[in-house]
């Protein structure tokens, strides 16, 4: 009944003190005397389950001591109180001082064997719930270390698809401090517009099924000082469903998937890379004899035709023709250009500088469209860079942004900022945009969604852009968005 239980007994009569002992040693309780509060006081700093405490002491009441035992030890601890001369105030100062019991002498060994046992049992329990409460603490507190630390995505959405929790690895994405995003909703806030649709239906899947794996873009706010421009993130999720009060919790673990994704995309590209490389001088050399040649000839039918012909009508063919080999010649550059980049040759540039004077020779043809161009610049930022395979990128990005907006006159703005590694080139049009089934496909080399368009213009970009060891990516926000991140200098 009270094996293994430590008791501390306090009473200045040694005759039943010995005798309260030797009861509950019978028990195998392990058992200590002292003869005054003053002894008790420092006994119990030992450690006790139960203290026998005898109410009249040399050295004070023992009521007014129970508070102080019960502070002296760290653990849980009970105090019996024993007296020959109960009173009404005894009883009351009793329970006021939480004592676990009050036992009159003279008392029946078993009432007392059984309410110091019934105490020790108690002090067992408390500290049984105190050590498991501490396991329970240490384990949340382990849980949510692993839940701030890894670097999955952990959101908890309501049936809304509210954001009711999210992990810093989610705050770090959507770059916004974890507490501004709960109570927002997740999709339609942070999800990238143009995988909003799907995500709604994979959320519709997980509420209605139990579970739904999905993969969408998450766009990184930017910061208010501009220094981080925004971030497309894919993001491959894992959604499940439980059952909640007021509804369902959905838990969204996610793995951001981007540079793997982009990864894929750069070994598809070196693939075809490798098999256009291989063909590239041959076709070079196939192609450029007979257009030489057509060029030859037709300009000598245009002196010809001069002659021959007053009214100019062979004059014509002969000017649309040459206009088809010009455009043929382009395309053998540009596939040449892309298929056998030239080795960099880096130097010190004034990114600043060398985008306006792309501008200013791209200025007239946006007049001529009656399109707006707009230029945002730090002065002076500086990298180091090929001059001329930047000056393409440039060239690239600003006709592509032209061609987008028409003639319907719209609005190009191109801006250039330093960053705390390199520098970032931003080129923004007002346009309809990229349309989503095509998003991933806006670097592959040969694909256009212009009539007569080579496929290699966003190409060519995206390999200066890995040249210099930088990035290049594309979304929408009020048209497209393209934004370049170059390093301050390229590798090796």
């Amino acid at each position: 009944m009270l094996a293994d239980a430590r008791i501390l007994v306090v009473d200045d009569e040694p005759d039943l003190a010995e005798n309260i002992a030797e009861l509950l040693e019978a028990e195998r309780a392990t058992v200590r005397i002292v003869g005054n509060g003053a002894e008790a006081l420092a006994a119990v700093e030992e450690g006790f389950d139960v203290v026998v405490l005898d109410v009249g002491l040399p050295d004070g009441r023992g009521v007014q001591l129970v508070n102080r035992l019960k502070d002296a030890q760290s653990s849980p601890l009970e105090v019996v109180l024993v007296t020959g001369n109960a009173s009404i105030e005894d009883a009351i100062a009793a329970v006021e001082t939480d004592a676990y019991a009050y036992v009159l002498k003279p008392f029946d060994p078993r009432h007392l064997l059984t309410t110091v046992a019934r105490a020790a049992l108690q002090v067992r329990l408390e500290r049984e719930a105190r050590d498991l409460a501490e396991a329970l603490e240490r384990r949340e507190a382990n849980l949510r270390a692993l839940v701030d630390t890894v670097q999955a995505l952990l959101v908890v959405l309501d049936e809304d698809g509210r954001v009711l929790q999210a992990n810093p690895a989610a705050s770090r994405t959507v770059g916004e401090p974890a507490g501004d995003i709960v109570g927002r909703h997740w999709i339609d806030e942070f999800v990238a517009p143009e995988d909003r649709t799907a995500a709604h239906a994979a959320f519709a899947t997980c509420l209605s099924e139990g579970h739904a794996d999905h993969e969408h873009r998450i766009v990184t706010r930017a910061t208010a000082d501009g220094r981080t421009a925004p971030r497309t993130h894919v993001v491959q999720w894992a959604w499940t469903s439980v059952p909640a009060e007021g509804g369902r919790r959905v838990f969204a673990s996610g793995l951001d998937v981007t540079e793997l994704r982009a990864y894929q995309r750069r070994a598809a590209l070196s693939e075809k890379l490798a098999a256009v490389g291989t063909l590239a001088a041959g076709l070079a050399h196939e192609i450029r004899n007979p257009l030489n040649a057509a060029h030859l000839q037709l300009q000598l039918l245009e002196r010809r035709a001069a002659k021959t012909d007053p009214e100019g009508r062979l004059a014509d063919i002969a000017r649309t023709v040459q206009g088809e080999i010009d455009r043929l010649s382009r395309l053998v550059d540009d596939f040449l250009r892309f298929a056998r980049p030239a080795p960099l040759r880096p130097s010190p540039i004034d990114l600043s500088e060398l985008v306006n004077h792309v501008l200013e020779l791209e200025r007239p043809a946006f007049d001529d469209a009656g399109a707006r161009l707009n230029f945002e610049a730090e002065p002076e930022v500086r990298i180091e860079g090929d001059r001329e395979k930047l000056t393409q990128l440039v060239f690239n990005l600003v006709r592509n942004a032209r061609e987008a907006v028409g003639d319907r006159q719209g609005t190009v703005t191109v801006r250039v900022r330093p960053r705390a590694d390199g520098a970032a080139i931003e080129v923004r049009d007002d346009g309809p945009g990229i349309p989503p089934e095509l998003h991933d496909r806006i670097f592959e080399p040969f694909f256009s969604t212009k009539e007569g368009g080579t496929g290699l213009g966003m190409a060519i970009c995206h390999s200066v852009v890995g040249l210099h060891g930088g990035e290049i990516t594309a979304r929408n926000e009020g048209g497209a968005v393209f934004e370049v991140h170059l390093p301050a200098r390229p590798p090796g």
